[in-house]
């Protein structure tokens, strides 16, 4: 569990600098219609993959985790990646052109489109594959097939394709990025061969049938996360002026980064801890999520004092003079974030414990009061009011989570006020150690 959080702090590092950089080119390279399709786009590409996985992702690392035999791994992995090819393939086309509707009437909107959902399809396999890396040990792989790395290696691409060309267009942007993510996913198929039974489609069908049910209900926690942050970009993109849309999608693409640490932390914990679990370690688990959301709301707390004091500055810099006014939506989208590093834990823990069904019924019932609540504070309050009630969904949405859990589980993790125990207790070799035997 070290070697992952060192890998994947280095991850979101880089996952961070270069979403911001590329943010930066878009806005500064295209023109307004274009940059605020980019980030609508970004969030059908969030989207695609969710609806592609339909909760898969969580339930790989479930099942694999408290799987000891290795043929029987296989058949799941095998299982989860065909299922995924499968439902991206026939959701993808759909999803990219609710991405692209702010380009109806465009000369490149149905290149963009098919782009898009070309994309939409790779990032689905890429991200499954991402996850059994993950169930299996393989940090550095599971990192590797992020889409940080991705957009670590789609950066200095797409500045190189914005400084040749005579008038830089999305369509050249989302062309770079397939380009990098397919190849992406040809490495990371290359090198699963041996976690994954690919070509063998018979195997692992009755697995499927078996949790299919359960991938639907963790669907429902992957769509309300997205709901209420990617999705209010398509919200803002329908309901504001080009200028106001691009401002509210570029400060909550950057407010989401303040989660990257808080879904790294997840995905480096929830192996370990479905294993400890499942070995009866439950004292131990509950102690490591609570960790875990204390540096996640360390983080959160720091970063954002840095977007109180210095926002106004590094948009204006960095943007231009229309995003300065564009501070105060940041910070209180990045305020946001805070809640989640504090309580989010008690979602894997849920899901770990096999309380899935509790954990659907509470996103679903806070996602249903969220939207209406945003649509009429996009209509009639404007960009502040929209990402008012984003804070407020968020944050009870964390808060109902936490809740839900010490009711169904008897106990649920929280961030504590001693984060050097928790730095020292996450990188300790007694969990390696643990982890070993758990799998033993």
């Amino acid at each position: 569990m070290r070697r992952s959080f060192g890998w994947r702090a280095f991850a979101a590092v880089g996952g961070m600098a270069t979403t911001f950089l590329l943010s930066v080119i878009v806005v500064r390279s295209l023109d307004l219609q274009e940059a605020a399709a980019f980030f609508a786009i970004l969030a059908s590409i969030s989207l695609g993959p969710l609806v592609g996985r339909l909760g898969l992702g969580y339930n790989v690392i479930r099942l694999m985790g408290a799987e000891s035999d290795a043929l029987r791994r296989r058949q799941i992995a095998a299982t989860h990646l065909h299922a995924t090819a499968l439902l991206s393939v026939l959701s993808a086309p759909f999803i990219a052109l609710i991405g692209c509707v702010a380009l109806i009437g465009h000369s490149d909107f149905l290149p963009v489109m098919v782009m898009t959902a070309l994309l939409i399809a790779v990032e689905s396999t890429r991200l499954i594959l991402s996850d059994i890396f993950a169930a299996t040990g393989r940090v550095r792989a599971s990192v590797a097939t992020m889409h940080y790395a991705r957009n670590m290696a789609a950066l200095p691409l797409v500045a190189l394709v914005v400084l040749i060309a005579h008038r830089p267009s999305l369509l050249a942007v989302i062309a770079t990025y397939c380009a990098v993510s397919a190849t992406q996913v040809v490495i990371a198929l290359v090198h699963a061969r041996h976690e994954v039974s690919i070509f063998r489609f018979s195997s692992g069908v009755a697995t499927l049938r078996t949790t299919i049910g359960q991938g639907t209900k963790l669907f429902s926690l992957d769509f309300s996360e997205f709901m209420l942050r990617q999705g209010m970009v398509w919200l803002a993109t329908a309901a504001f002026s080009s200028l106001a849309a691009t401002q509210f999608s570029a400060t909550a693409t950057l407010a989401t980064q303040v989660t990257l640490l808080d879904s790294l932390f997840a995905l480096a914990v929830a192996p370990t801890a479905a294993r400890l679990w499942a070995a009866g370690q439950k004292s131990r688990v509950i102690r490591i999520l609570s960790d875990a959301a204390t540096m996640n709301t360390l983080i959160a707390i720091v970063v954002l004092t840095v977007v109180a004091t210095l926002g106004p500055f590094v948009l204006e810099v960095a943007y231009g003079p229309d995003m300065r006014t564009a501070s105060s939506l940041l910070l209180i989208l990045t305020a946001a974030g805070a809640f989640q590093a504090c309580f989010d834990g008690s979602i894997t823990l849920l899901v770990i414990s096999g309380n899935i069904t509790a954990a659907s019924r509470t996103a679903v019932a806070v996602l249903a009061v969220a939207l209406p609540c945003a649509c009429v504070a996009a209509w009639m309050g404007g960009p502040i009011a929209l990402a008012v009630v984003v804070l407020a969904s968020i944050a009870t949405k964390s808060i109902c989570m936490w809740l839900v859990a010490r009711k169904v589980v008897g106990v649920a993790p929280c961030a504590h006020l001693n984060p050097i125990r928790a730095f020292r207790q996450l990188t300790s070799d007694r969990d390696d150690v643990a982890e070993t035997r758990a799998t033993a």
